[in-house]
């Protein structure tokens, strides 16, 4: 029967302990290894559950692969909107946390890159990986977009585009390479950009 399992689009979401781990095991290997390198059978074992449970709760490995990428999703959605509601009234100190966030949570956690780019890289076309990699992306740009607008920045869709540009070749840098100064590197490139555009102090 391979990994395919058969899709039942009545199946409903159930929150359980089983689904939790098939999902927490599902995120570690899937991340770790790479989605196509991972098979059912591998994650039923590593879980402790049987196929038959597996299937109620993930009709198919792609309804599984959504599942992981949208448990990512919602932690970086987490992040971002409680750093932008924290600096609820300074949009330039929640775009300079969102850079000290990442250089503090992430850097050290995507010791293999992003998962969403990681994923996608995987897939042609419109797999449910690339679908959410650029849904979650275009999500996290609209929110600096605003930020940036909010400063009346003289170009808050470009700028925004290349903050991601600089924020997705830092998390692939520091899974690569062996930049000592990788951080202040990144929050140095990010701070100028957003400082490029911004109004002129009146004198």
């Amino acid at each position: 029967m391979g990994d395919v399992l058969t899709r039942d689009p009545e199946v409903p979401k159930r929150t359980s302990a089983a689904r939790e781990r098939i999902l927490a095991t599902a995120d570690r290997l899937f991340y770790d290894e790479g989605v196509q390198a991972v098979g059912i059978q591998r994650i039923i074992a590593e879980a402790g559950v049987t196929r038959v449970t597996l299937y109620r709760h993930f009709p198919s490995k792609d309804d599984l692969v959504a599942a992981y990428l949208e448990r990512r999703s919602a932690y970086d959605h987490a992040q971002i909107d409680g750093i932008i509601e924290s600096h609820r009234d300074d949009p330039r100190g929640a775009l300079s946390e969102l850079a000290t966030a990442l250089t503090r949570d992430d850097f050290g956690s995507l010791r293999r890159g992003c998962p969403f780019i990681n994923a996608s890289a995987e897939f042609t076309g419109s797999h449910v990986a690339r679908v959410m990699a650029r849904e979650i992306r275009s999500w996290v740009t609209e929110q600096i977009a605003g930020l940036l607008r909010a400063l009346d920045h003289a170009d808050p869709r470009g700028t925004a585009e290349q903050l991601m540009m600089v924020r997705t070749g830092a998390v692939v840098s520091g899974s690569l390479d062996a930049n000592d100064h990788l951080s202040e590197d990144f929050v140095r490139c990010w701070e100028r950009l957003i400082d490029a555009g911004l109004p002129a102090a009146p004198r």
